[in-house]
């Protein structure tokens, strides 16, 4: 997902939510 993340802002805003609220 990191990979993706990197060159998809959607999926990292969808992997900072969960991962900031732990």
């Amino acid at each position: 997902p990191m990979s993706n993340a990197h060159n998809f802002p959607l999926d990292l805003a969808a992997i900072e939510a969960p991962f900031t609220n732990g």
